[in-house]
């Protein structure tokens, strides 16, 4: 029998290629500012968390199981 709070953890283990693809994304852009102080950093935050949030209704918006 589960417990409520292991089966929200188990949501963040059960789509980890999801979660794996944002943090690429967000930790290239970072390396890729500190490399080039010319980008425009607004922007890039924006295309960000943009790409996160449609990467995140993608991937963690599964059917529901009951």
């Amino acid at each position: 029998r589960r417990t409520p709070m292991l089966k929200e953890f188990l949501i963040f283990i059960k789509y980890p290629y999801t979660a794996g693809v944002i943090a690429t994304i967000l930790l290239g852009t970072a390396i890729w500012m500190a490399i080039n102080r010319n980008l425009p950093g607004t922007r890039m935050v924006v295309i960000d968390m943009f790409t996160s949030v449609v990467l995140a209704v993608v991937g963690f918006g599964g059917k529901t199981e009951g």
